[in-house]
């Protein structure tokens, strides 16, 4: 099904009209002289990866070695110095001949389709390459010595270095082409012509060979069985530099009734060829894939071309204002009458080697997706405190996305410490659950979880209320597992649930905020939501009495301080809902809590926190607006009974302006230390 689908997508796109060039990144671009005399390399893209461009693409099987490609290739194609010298891979003294070898091939194959083309066109581009060829010929090492603006040598550890302009640069599996006198020889009408001759040839003289039959993706009879389908998929992680398969018989053991290689999987060159030019058109485009830690996603509507495009916005760049108008007006820019009855198609793919694994493939109405897409966010939300304006440079971006805390890629990440080590299973998980509206695994917590506590106690820069991704995704999980007995839990901070667990969560978080308030706010402080955290949530009784009993002693010390002590009103409103042991008697806490109970006491704490940090930059904000601004005093202040979430909405946009972090600092330095010591400042706990 997944095959016939892309063999549909390649059609009704057009991709198949010129198959005799691909996309590929080219990274450097050598200058010639008509003579042939090199005139300097020069680099593309950003330094990383090459620019791409529209290169010709082989149809010859590359698994064997010995294949190179026509004008754009690597170092072993077109210098024969080796890509992969790595000097710790051990190989046998047979695998290293092989593979001598094979590279010798690819090098000569690459010379030999320049000399073809020079003979066949006559073009003045290609004499200067074969002069260059000439060239390379009689250095000793077949290395670029003689040049005085480019060379390529081999350093102790046989690793092949690009001096340019001065810099050295390390050389892997990135290509090279050519530009003579100006020209970009692939770019070159008369040699394109004589390359998609070529190709044709290349493939009626497979088709000729090949054995027919019936083609399993089209239903068409007698149609030429192609032996292996190509192009290979390139893009998706840890599978082979010159691309993968997802159908592939290269072994005895796969086959069955004396068919060779993929004729087991009968299927024409043409289905073949299209279904694998698309499923690398979806990877290759930003509107129809994503890729996280070890996955790459790939998703697109049937007859709704603008689908992909918002699905992968709001999965990989989910932004709050771009949220907001999606979950209001979720059809803009698609008909509702065609997506009732339009295809949304998904598929979830990761590498082994030479192989293509398809992890997951969803078929649905693409207004079902959409309805899943709402849900998706709906239960991902949760109520963050604004952030102040920021005087700190920003952090550098992550290499795979900007921080979107609501991108599937952040989400995903909560559960790891490192994205390196996040499981192929985890973004999948989610993905299904923003698309299909499944539940993901309650599994999931515990590394989640895991590695909150990890960050209370080790990081001290670690600032828990705008841990957005953490919350949210415990959230949704949560939420979509729920018993019936089980509370569900609200964006914001529920105070009149009587859920122990989530209760204990929020006890803790105040009394974590009561004893820093006592200590005067001190950087660096680990209190008892560092300490007692992990014990707290899985034994709440072992720990939350002898920290209540603690406690008395740091409201004694705000107090005499002349101190507000607020927290304590809350402390009884929350023990006031579990049960004494008898009267006089200490309130009876849980023994212990299970997986889905410590998720909540989790949530408790974190929704408590964040409740509070709220109410600070509430007050803060009033006060900086009745200094400043009387008129806009009043007109928030009047939000806070008549509509709270406009409120909280306009106080974040003070909170986050400028004038207000200079209102700060002015205020922050009038402030005596010592005066203010123990003392609840206006600023206590930024």
């Amino acid at each position: 099904m997944l095959l016939k689908h892309l063999y549909d997508y390649a059609l009704s796109r057009n991709l198949l009209e010129d198959l005799a060039f691909a996309p590929k990144a080219v990274r450097w671009i050598i200058d010639l002289d008509t003579a042939g005399d090199c005139l300097g390399v020069v680099e593309t893209g950003d330094g990383k990866r090459g620019q791409e461009f529209y290169c010709p693409q082989t149809t010859r099987s590359k698994v064997a070695g010995g294949v190179a490609e026509f004008l754009a290739d690597g170092i072993t194609a077109i210098f024969g110095c080796d890509s992969e010298p790595d000097p710790k891979k051990k190989r046998t003294e047979k695998q290293e001949k092989d593979r001598q070898k094979n590279n010798a091939l690819k090098h000569e194959d690459f010379w030999d389709q320049i000399e073809a083309a020079a003979a066949e066109t006559g073009h003045p581009g290609l004499s200067a390459l074969q002069s260059f060829c000439q060239k390379l010929a009689t250095n000793d090492a077949a290395i670029l010595r003689y040049l005085n603006t480019a060379v390529v040598k081999a350093d102790a550890n046989s690793v092949w270095l690009l001096h340019v302009s001065g810099e050295e640069k390390k050389l892997g599996s990135e290509n090279f082409t050519f530009r003579v006198d100006g020209e970009l020889l692939i770019e070159n009408s008369t040699i394109r012509d004589w390359w998609r001759k070529t190709r044709t040839a290349e493939v009626n003289d497979a088709r000729g060979n090949a054995a027919r039959g019936l083609c399993l993706i089209t239903g068409l009879v007698n149609q030429p069985i192609a032996l292996t389908h190509s192009p290979k998929i390139s893009g998706v992680p840890n599978t082979q530099s010159f691309g993968a398969a997802v159908v592939s018989f290269d072994k005895a053991a796969f086959t069955s009734y004396g068919f060779d290689q993929s004729q087991n999987a009968p299927t024409s060159d043409k289905a073949a060829t299209a279904y694998c030019t698309a499923l690398n058109h979806l990877i290759e485009q930003e509107n129809t894939s994503l890729r996280i830690g070890q996955t790459t996603l790939c998703f697109w509507a049937v007859q709704t071309k603008v689908a992909g495009g918002l699905f992968a916005q709001l999965l990989n760049k989910p932004k709050p204002e771009a949220v907001r108008k999606f979950l209001v007006s979720p059809w803009m820019g698609i008909a509702l009458t065609l997506a009732k009855k339009d295809t949304f198609l998904a598929v979830t793919l990761a590498g082994n080697s030479g192989r293509i694994v398809v992890r997951h493939w969803l078929q649905q109405t693409l207004e079902q997706a959409i309805d899943n897409f709402q849900n998706w966010f709906v239960d991902l939300e949760i109520h963050v405190p604004p952030k102040s304006q920021s005087t700190q440079k920003p952090k550098k971006a992550d290499k795979q996305t900007e921080f979107n805390p609501l991108s599937i890629y952040w989400l995903a990440n909560t559960t790891v410490r490192e994205a390196k080590n996040l499981p192929p299973d985890v973004p999948a998980q989610l993905y299904r659950a923003a698309l299909e509206g499944v539940a993901p695994s309650l599994s999931l917590i515990t590394p989640m979880l895991n590695q909150l506590r990890s960050r209370l106690i080790r990081d001290e820069k670690y600032q828990l209320v705008y841990d957005q991704s953490r919350f949210a995704l415990l959230k949704l999980i949560l939420n979509r597992n729920r018993k019936e007995s089980d509370m569900e839990i609200k964006p914001q901070l529920a105070s009149d649930t009587n859920d122990p667990a989530y209760n204990c969560g929020r006890l803790l978080s105040v009394l974590s905020e009561t004893q820093k308030k006592a200590q005067g706010y001190p950087k660096g402080f680990s209190g008892v939501a560092e300490r007692y955290f992990g014990t707290a949530s899985v034994s709440p009784a072992t720990v939350l009495p002898l920290l209540l009993r603690l406690n008395r002693h740091h409201l004694d010390k705000i107090r005499k301080s002349g101190g507000n002590a607020y927290e304590e009103v809350t402390i009884r409103n929350i023990v006031a809902k579990f049960q004494p042991a008898g009267e006089g008697m200490p309130p009876v806490f849980p023994r212990t809590l299970n997986l889905q109970a410590q998720g909540r006491f989790a949530l408790g704490f974190y929704q408590q926190q964040a409740e509070d940090a709220n109410a600070r930059i509430a007050f803060r904000v009033l006060t900086y607006l009745e200094e400043t601004d009387k008129s806009a005093h009043a007109e928030t202040a009047a939000l806070q009974e008549d509509d709270p979430q406009a409120f909280y909405e306009k106080v974040g946009q003070h909170y986050g302006s400028v004038s207000y972090q200079e209102w700060k600092n002015k205020k922050q330095k009038k402030v005596n230390p010592s005066a203010a010591d123990m003392q609840t400042s206006l600023f206590d706990g930024e």
